[in-house]
C-alpha cells in the first residue's frame, strides 16, 4: 500500500509506503541502528544472521511485502 503525501515538484502527489512512512514517525527511536520494516512493524536487526532471521520471520507474517531494509543515521546528514 501507498500514502500519497506532500506535493512534488511536478505539482503532484508523492507516493510514499507505508513502512517509511511510520518509519520516519518513530526515526529518532531508531538512529544508528539498521532495520526491517514491514506494515507496521519495525525490526532492529545487529548483523547479517539477525537480518536472515528477520527477513525470513517477516516474509511469513506478511507474505507477498516488500520489506524496506535500512540504516537510519544518527544524525541528519546534510549536503552541501
Amino acid at each position: 500500500m501507498e500514502i500519497l503525501q506532500g506535493d512534488n515538484s511536478e505539482g503532484g502527489k508523492s507516493r510514499v509506503s507505508k513502512e517509511f512512512a511510520n518509519l520516519m514517525s518513530k526515526v529518532e527511536k531508531y538512529r544508528g541502528r539498521h532495520v526491517v520494516a514491514v506494515e507496521d512493524e519495525i525490526v532492529v536487526v545487529k548483523d547479517e544472521k539477525g537480518l536472515k532471521d528477520a527477513l525470513k520471520r517477516l516474509e511469513e507474517k506478511y507474505p507477498g511485502r516488500i520489506p524496506l531494509i535500512t540504516f537510519i543515521p544518527e544524525e541528519e546528514v546534510m549536503i552541501l
